[in-house]
Order: C-alpha cells, then structure tokens, then sequence
C-alpha cells in the first residue's frame, strides 16, 4: 500500500469525524499496488451517516479538511450508503481488491 502512516491516519481521523464514528473506509486502485507509481487516491466509504444532503456536506468537508492535513492530491471518493437500493460494480470492485483502514 503506498500511502503514508500519517496519510492513513489523517484519512481514518477524518472519516470519522465527517462520516461518523462507525465509518468504514477502503484504500482501492494503484495505491494498493506496492510496485505501480503515480495514481490518486482511491477511496470508497461507507458512511455511518446516511441522509443525501448530510452526505454531500460532509464529503466535501471531508476533502477539504484532507487536503489540509495532507496536501493537495487527486483524491476520489465513492460513497455507498447502506440504505441505498443502487448496487454499483465499482462498490464490489473497491470492496474485493482494497484494502481497509478502517
């Protein structure tokens, strides 16, 4: 996994602080690969908070707050709500071949 401890620290801090305490959160694409370089960082959450409007408020806080900690990078964000009846690919995808954070 080519990310920093403090890059994965800073990710799992504000997870939880924007998405709620019970958050899950994978590490998915070419940062999982020890040898690939380059690439943005893939993350596809689960968030323990669930309401649409909540979700878009807190995503974006949630990047800008990453971007502090960490610096400006290419971050990608897939959310998947729990309540939700869409069953995308990607959040499969994301699921099998990341890794977890938290």
């Amino acid at each position: 996994m080519r990310l920093t401890d403090f890059q994965r620290q800073s990710i799992c801090e504000s997870a939880k602080n924007h998405f709620g305490a019970n958050t899950k959160v994978w590490l998915f694409g070419s940062r999982v690969d020890d040898h690939a370089k380059g690439g943005d960082i893939d993350l596809y959450i689960e968030p323990q908070t669930q309401k649409p409007a909540d979700l878009i408020t807190a995503k974006l806080l949630f990047l800008r707050d990453l971007h502090k900690k960490i610096g400006e990078q290419k971050i990608d964000v897939v959310l998947h709500r729990a309540d939700s009846t869409v069953d995308l690919p990607i959040y499969h995808i994301a699921r099998q071949t990341g890794v977890l954070l938290q």
